[in-house]
Formats: C-alpha cells, structure tokens, sequence
C-alpha cells in the first residue's frame, strides 16, 4: 500500500517538471501562458496558422517564431499556450 501512494505521490510532484517552457531573453514561457503574455514577451508572430476542427470550426491557432535559426511554435486555445515545440 505504501508503494501506491508513495508512486502517486511522485506522480503529482513530476507534473510540473514535465511542462512545456521556453527562454525568450531573461522571461520565461510556459504552458498556461495567455496568449497576451506570449505577445508581451516574444512579440508579434512570424507566421499563424489556424488550427479547424474536422468540420472546419476554428479551434485555435500555432504562432511560429523564428530565432537563432530555430522554430519555436506556441499552440494557442481558448487563449492560453497549450504547447511549446522547438525545431532547428
């Protein structure tokens, strides 16, 4: 029984470590971000792309970034930052 708890327990405490997060100069993004925060810190987007749903209902949208030579993609619904990719 101590095992259980002891792994759901570790299970709860890992959650934060696996969110999404990406350095823009000395501020920190994350996901759970608004959208606001996302055009506070890295500025407007490069390009966006609408994100339908299979009956063509717009259900968010991916702000690409580019820097350094990398692309960074922020995946926004309902106004907040659902995920954070980064590709070279």
């Amino acid at each position: 029984m101590r095992t259980i708890i002891l792994a759901a327990m570790l299970v709860l405490l890992a959650k934060p470590a696996l969110a999404d997060s990406i350095r823009f100069g000395d501020r920190l993004l994350t996901d759970g971000d608004s959208a606001a925060k996302v055009k506070q810190v890295a500025g407007e987007p490069d390009a966006v792309e609408q994100i339908e749903n299979e009956y063509g209902a717009t259900r968010g949208q991916r702000w690409q970034y580019y820097r350094d030579g990398k692309t960074i993609t922020f995946t926004i619904v309902n106004g907040k930052v659902t995920t954070i990719s980064e590709t070279r």
